[in-house]
Protein backbone atom coordinates (compact mmCIF):
# COMPACT_ATOMS: atom_id res chain seq x y z
CA UNK A 1 0.00 0.00 0.00
CA UNK A 2 1.39 3.68 -0.70
CA UNK A 3 1.00 6.12 1.86
CA UNK A 4 0.50 9.62 0.31
CA UNK A 5 0.96 12.27 2.27
CA UNK A 6 0.00 14.98 -0.36
CA UNK A 7 -1.76 14.79 -3.81
CA UNK A 8 0.26 15.50 -6.52
CA UNK A 9 1.23 19.33 -6.77
CA UNK A 10 -0.56 19.74 -3.20
CA UNK A 11 0.69 20.96 0.14
CA UNK A 12 1.19 18.13 2.83
CA UNK A 13 -1.14 17.74 5.23
CA UNK A 14 -0.11 18.47 9.15
CA UNK A 15 -2.70 15.38 10.48
CA UNK A 16 -1.32 12.88 7.96
CA UNK A 17 1.98 13.56 9.09
CA UNK A 18 1.56 13.67 12.75
CA UNK A 19 -0.23 10.07 12.32
CA UNK A 20 2.79 8.54 10.69
CA UNK A 21 4.78 10.10 13.61
CA UNK A 22 2.26 8.19 15.94
CA UNK A 23 2.84 4.76 14.88
CA UNK A 24 3.51 2.21 17.37
CA UNK A 25 2.28 4.95 20.30
CA UNK A 26 -0.07 3.96 22.79
CA UNK A 27 -2.63 6.68 22.19
CA UNK A 28 -5.10 5.29 25.31
CA UNK A 29 -4.93 3.62 28.40
CA UNK A 30 -7.47 2.92 31.00
CA UNK A 31 -8.12 0.45 33.38
CA UNK A 32 -11.36 -0.23 35.51
CA UNK A 33 -10.26 0.17 39.21
CA UNK A 34 -13.63 -0.37 40.77
CA UNK A 35 -15.78 -3.02 41.01
CA UNK A 36 -18.60 -3.56 38.34
CA UNK A 37 -20.83 -6.44 38.18
CA UNK A 38 -20.96 -8.84 35.00
CA UNK A 39 -24.49 -10.69 34.45
CA UNK A 40 -24.18 -14.53 33.60
CA UNK A 41 -23.18 -15.01 30.39
CA UNK A 42 -24.34 -12.18 28.68
CA UNK A 43 -22.82 -11.92 25.54
CA UNK A 44 -23.03 -8.67 24.88
CA UNK A 45 -22.49 -4.70 25.57
CA UNK A 46 -24.19 -4.85 28.40
CA UNK A 47 -21.11 -6.60 29.98
CA UNK A 48 -18.97 -4.18 28.41
CA UNK A 49 -16.18 -3.13 30.97
CA UNK A 50 -16.95 1.03 31.98
CA UNK A 51 -13.66 2.55 32.44
CA UNK A 52 -13.32 4.72 35.21
CA UNK A 53 -9.95 5.70 35.39
CA UNK A 54 -8.54 7.13 32.15
CA UNK A 55 -4.65 7.28 32.67
CA UNK A 56 -3.88 8.56 28.78
CA UNK A 57 -6.14 9.54 25.72
CA UNK A 58 -3.86 11.27 23.57
CA UNK A 59 -6.67 11.60 20.46
CA UNK A 60 -9.54 12.47 22.59
CA UNK A 61 -11.48 9.27 21.87
CA UNK A 62 -12.87 8.28 25.22
CA UNK A 63 -15.99 9.94 26.52
CA UNK A 64 -17.60 9.86 30.07
CA UNK A 65 -21.24 9.60 29.00
CA UNK A 66 -20.19 6.53 26.89
CA UNK A 67 -17.24 4.70 29.52
CA UNK A 68 -17.04 1.29 27.74
CA UNK A 69 -16.05 2.80 24.15
CA UNK A 70 -12.59 3.89 22.41
CA UNK A 71 -14.03 5.91 19.43
CA UNK A 72 -11.73 6.38 16.48
CA UNK A 73 -10.95 9.80 16.23
CA UNK A 74 -10.11 8.92 12.38
CA UNK A 75 -9.40 6.11 10.36
CA UNK A 76 -6.84 3.83 10.64
CA UNK A 77 -5.55 0.71 11.99
CA UNK A 78 -5.45 0.10 15.82
CA UNK A 79 -3.99 -2.32 18.00
CA UNK A 80 -5.95 -3.46 20.95
CA UNK A 81 -4.66 -5.03 24.65
CA UNK A 82 -6.43 -6.00 27.71
CA UNK A 83 -7.89 -7.83 29.94
CA UNK A 84 -10.89 -8.50 31.88
CA UNK A 85 -11.13 -9.59 35.89
CA UNK A 86 -13.19 -11.48 37.72
CA UNK A 87 -13.24 -11.84 42.20
CA UNK A 88 -14.21 -15.42 42.71
CA UNK A 89 -17.72 -16.03 44.15
CA UNK A 90 -18.28 -15.32 48.03
CA UNK A 91 -17.42 -18.25 49.92
CA UNK A 92 -20.73 -19.77 51.24
CA UNK A 93 -22.63 -17.64 48.63
CA UNK A 94 -24.60 -20.43 47.16
CA UNK A 95 -23.14 -18.82 43.63
CA UNK A 96 -21.66 -21.80 41.32
CA UNK A 97 -18.27 -20.27 40.52
CA UNK A 98 -18.84 -22.09 36.83
CA UNK A 99 -16.08 -23.31 34.93
CA UNK A 100 -15.63 -20.18 32.02
CA UNK A 101 -14.57 -16.60 32.03
CA UNK A 102 -14.28 -14.79 28.63
CA UNK A 103 -12.64 -11.58 27.07
CA UNK A 104 -13.79 -10.41 24.09
CA UNK A 105 -13.53 -7.45 21.60
CA UNK A 106 -16.13 -6.09 20.20
CA UNK A 107 -16.44 -3.31 17.34
CA UNK A 108 -19.99 -1.41 16.95
CA UNK A 109 -21.77 -3.86 19.02
CA UNK A 110 -20.54 -6.66 18.03
CA UNK A 111 -17.74 -9.28 18.35
CA UNK A 112 -15.22 -9.32 15.49
CA UNK A 113 -12.95 -12.23 14.32
CA UNK A 114 -10.21 -14.07 16.09
CA UNK A 115 -11.03 -11.31 19.51
CA UNK A 116 -12.03 -13.87 21.80
CA UNK A 117 -9.78 -15.20 24.69
CA UNK A 118 -11.34 -17.86 26.62
CA UNK A 119 -10.32 -19.87 30.02
CA UNK A 120 -11.92 -23.10 31.41
CA UNK A 121 -11.72 -25.21 34.83
CA UNK A 122 -9.99 -28.35 34.92
CA UNK A 123 -10.84 -31.24 33.42
CA UNK A 124 -13.34 -33.26 35.47
CA UNK A 125 -15.61 -30.11 37.17
CA UNK A 126 -12.61 -29.06 39.40
CA UNK A 127 -13.66 -25.15 40.17
CA UNK A 128 -9.91 -24.18 39.32
CA UNK A 129 -10.76 -20.94 37.70
CA UNK A 130 -14.46 -20.61 38.25
CA UNK A 131 -13.35 -20.82 42.25
CA UNK A 132 -10.17 -18.58 42.38
CA UNK A 133 -10.24 -14.65 41.54
CA UNK A 134 -9.03 -14.36 37.90
CA UNK A 135 -7.65 -11.99 35.08
CA UNK A 136 -8.14 -13.16 31.05
CA UNK A 137 -5.91 -11.77 28.69
CA UNK A 138 -7.88 -10.23 25.88
CA UNK A 139 -6.12 -11.20 22.22
CA UNK A 140 -4.01 -8.39 21.41
CA UNK A 141 -5.60 -7.54 17.77
CA UNK A 142 -4.92 -4.99 15.42
CA UNK A 143 -8.15 -3.47 13.21
CA UNK A 144 -8.62 -1.51 11.20
CA UNK A 145 -11.49 1.20 11.80
CA UNK A 146 -13.08 3.83 9.79
CA UNK A 147 -13.67 7.82 12.12
CA UNK A 148 -16.19 7.02 14.29
CA UNK A 149 -15.95 3.30 15.00
CA UNK A 150 -15.84 2.47 18.69
CA UNK A 151 -14.34 -0.92 20.28
CA UNK A 152 -15.47 -2.31 23.68
CA UNK A 153 -14.05 -4.73 25.86
CA UNK A 154 -16.86 -7.29 27.19
CA UNK A 155 -16.15 -9.59 30.22
CA UNK A 156 -18.32 -13.27 30.00
CA UNK A 157 -18.33 -16.13 32.52
CA UNK A 158 -20.68 -18.95 33.03
CA UNK A 159 -21.22 -18.56 36.77
CA UNK A 160 -24.64 -19.43 38.16
CA UNK A 161 -25.55 -15.38 38.80
CA UNK A 162 -23.49 -12.68 38.91
CA UNK A 163 -19.80 -11.61 39.16
CA UNK A 164 -17.86 -8.52 40.35
CA UNK A 165 -14.92 -7.50 38.43
CA UNK A 166 -11.51 -7.57 40.37
CA UNK A 167 -9.87 -4.53 41.49
CA UNK A 168 -6.46 -3.59 42.46
CA UNK A 169 -3.96 -5.58 40.86
CA UNK A 170 -5.88 -7.69 38.89
CA UNK A 171 -8.36 -5.06 38.01
CA UNK A 172 -9.35 -5.04 33.90
CA UNK A 173 -7.47 -2.77 30.94
CA UNK A 174 -7.34 -1.62 27.99
CA UNK A 175 -5.04 -0.15 25.54
CA UNK A 176 -4.99 1.13 22.11
CA UNK A 177 -1.77 1.51 20.13
CA UNK A 178 -1.83 3.18 16.81
CA UNK A 179 -0.79 0.92 14.09
CA UNK A 180 -0.83 3.05 10.86
CA UNK A 181 -2.76 4.96 8.14
CA UNK A 182 -5.82 3.13 6.58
Amino acid sequence: MALTLAPAGGRIQSGKTNQIFMIGAVVFSAVRSTAQTITRVTESSANAIQWDTIELDALGAWNASQPTRWTAPFAGWFTFAGATAFNAPASGSGVSPGVQRDALWFANGGNFIGARSRTFAASGGVPAAGGLALTIEARTRPKLLAAGDYVELVAVHDASASLATATGTLAPYMAVTYSGPA
